[in-house]
């Protein structure tokens, strides 16, 4: 069954938690301390939940998890003296 744009909009999801875990890779090789490797681990879970979403319902689920692990690691981020940017995040099409 075609759900219309989910397909990119599932690519955007996941470029967004790559960018997300490649900013905190590169803070982590700086020598900043992940705890047991927490976030990164989180965002590596949602890359594969963002794969195997099937409908709006269950990206929307991933997206809200998307954020606010952005929001955490921009907080941990800002905690060490970093900065981040804010990422677009897909919306469901308008029924």
């Amino acid at each position: 069954m075609h759900v219309p744009g989910l397909f990119a909009a599932k690519n955007d999801v996941t470029d967004n938690l790559n960018a997300i875990q490649l900013n905190l890779t590169r803070c982590v090789s700086e020598g900043m301390l992940d705890y047991q490797d927490a976030y990164y681990n989180e965002l590596s879970d949602l890359i594969d939940e963002t794969d195997l979403c099937k409908s709006w319902d269950e990206l929307i689920e991933v997206i809200t998890k998307g954020k606010t692990l952005e929001i955490d690691v921009a907080a941990w981020l800002s905690g060490h003296g970093q900065n981040s940017i804010s990422l677009p995040w897909p919306k469901p099409p308008s029924n």
